[in-house]
């Protein structure tokens, strides 16, 4: 656990279970993250979310104070990744993350940005990476601000490029680049 101003975050386990389908079930949060059109069931979740991955993926919650607010996911890139963001593979450790804040009520109090950074600092010191990207929706103009903040920068965009609510979506392309810093 890492801590700095309330923010923290864990892996995920299986007592979280029950949380992922209430956040996941809120309209307002799967507006952006999952979409409204799907009916969530705990066995979907648990599924889902205990699945072994080959790739490293971590799993995480997010708290404030000693509240679980949000879940995030880190993931290291590997072929077909590469290609769905059109993202240039280098030999450099590049990887993916991907975040919400599942309690509407903690939104727009920079939990997502201090859990960002954090996130950023763990994977330097522990995965020696050189970049992680990220693809929002163009029309989530909030998270795009977060990530901003944490030090995102826009690279491109992505047309089409997720599948959210029985349509694709445009996507911005965003990275944070360890050798800028």
């Amino acid at each position: 656990c890492l801590k700095n101003d309330g923010v923290n975050f864990r892996f995920l386990n299986q007592n979280d279970y029950e949380l992922m389908l209430k956040w996941l079930s809120k309209p307002l949060v799967a507006e952006f993250y999952g979409g409204r059109d799907k009916e969530y069931t705990l066995d979907y979740i648990k599924s889902h979310y205990s699945e072994p991955r080959d790739d490293e993926t971590f799993r995480l919650i997010i708290k404030y104070g000693d509240r679980a607010v949000g879940y995030g996911q880190i993931y290291k890139l590997y072929d077909e990744l590469y290609e769905d963001y059109h993202y240039p593979k280098t030999g450099e450790i590049v990887y993916g993350m991907e975040l919400f804040i599942g309690e509407p009520q903690s939104w727009n109090m920079g939990i997502g940005t201090e859990f960002i950074r954090q996130t950023l600092a763990w994977l330097k010191d522990h995965r020696s990476v050189d970049a992680v990207i990220l693809a929002p929706h163009s029309n989530n103009l909030r998270a795009i601000r977060c990530f901003e903040k944490a030090g995102f920068r826009k690279t491109k965009d992505l047309p089409e490029h997720e599948l959210h609510e029985g349509r694709y979506e445009d996507c911005v392309l965003m990275e944070y680049r360890y050798d800028e810093r």
